[in-house]
């Protein structure tokens, strides 16, 4: 059964823009020449760009980029990675990839979702301008360890948050800001006794996104927010230096 609205990574949307960004106006028949592909699948691509925020205008010369979402699309990121612009919880979606053998270190990420949940089956407020994802991991470790994965995970985000000159500290299953929460982690796993099959280690991290008045964003400490492209690159990257020792 397919997973409904997951959006994948795309050769040719990577190239595309890359040739969008290094050129002023790139012509439909020269990209699809390079890339090998017909002026139709071309066109195809900038349309599904232009849906997810990308503003591209067509000139009788060829495209031109006006303006990009910074956005954690696929083919913005190193990392194998989904994207949903809208799902229940970025959890879920990260089991059923699981179940049927995804590999280790690959993330769903959703713009927002309608039944995000925390600790204990807690609601987590899940509104767009956050960064809301879930990452699946095969650590080899017994099934009474599996909490060793939380410690690594908060530490990456509390290095995150510093390298925009927020300090946060690590509170139970989340990160927070001079006493207001910022960031929530879920871990819940698969297995036997003696080993884990997977993991799928769940994030909150509220960016420019609304919070409720006990919380706290990235926008609110900061007044300018960065964009959740640059929070998704370096939080990324700070999980898989943390956690790739467990």
């Amino acid at each position: 059964m397919m997973i409904r609205n997951l959006i994948r990574d795309s050769r040719i949307k990577r190239s595309l823009l890359e040739a969008l960004r290094n050129r002023r106006v790139v012509s439909g028949d020269k990209i699809a020449r390079e890339l090998g592909v017909s002026r139709v699948a071309v066109w195809k691509h900038v349309k599904e760009l232009k849906e997810l925020g990308y503003k591209i205008d067509a000139t009788p010369k060829g495209y031109r980029l006006l303006e990009e979402p910074h956005k954690p699309y696929p083919w913005e990121l190193d990392v194998k990675s989904y994207y949903l612009v809208e799902t229940d919880s970025t959890m879920n979606v990260a089991r059923k990839l699981a179940e049927r053998g995804e590999k280790s270190w690959t993330f769903v990420i959703a713009g927002k979702q309608s039944a995000g949940r925390g600790r204990l089956m807690r609601k987590w407020i899940s509104r767009e301008g956050g960064l809301y994802f879930s990452v699946i991991l095969r650590p080899k470790l017994r099934l009474a360890k599996a909490g060793e994965l939380l410690s690594p995970a908060l530490s990456a985000i509390i290095k995150t948050l510093g390298e925009y000159g927020v300090k946060g500290k690590a509170v139970e299953n989340g990160v927070y800001v001079e006493g207001k929460k910022i960031s929530g982690v879920l871990i819940e796993v698969a297995g036997e006794l003696d080993m884990v099959r997977y993991a799928v280690l769940g994030v909150g991290l509220n960016v420019a996104n609304p919070v409720p008045k006990n919380a706290t964003s990235l926008v609110l400490e900061l007044d300018e927010a960065p964009t959740l492209l640059d929070v998704s690159q370096r939080l990324f990257n700070n999980l898989g230096t943390f956690l790739r020792e467990v």
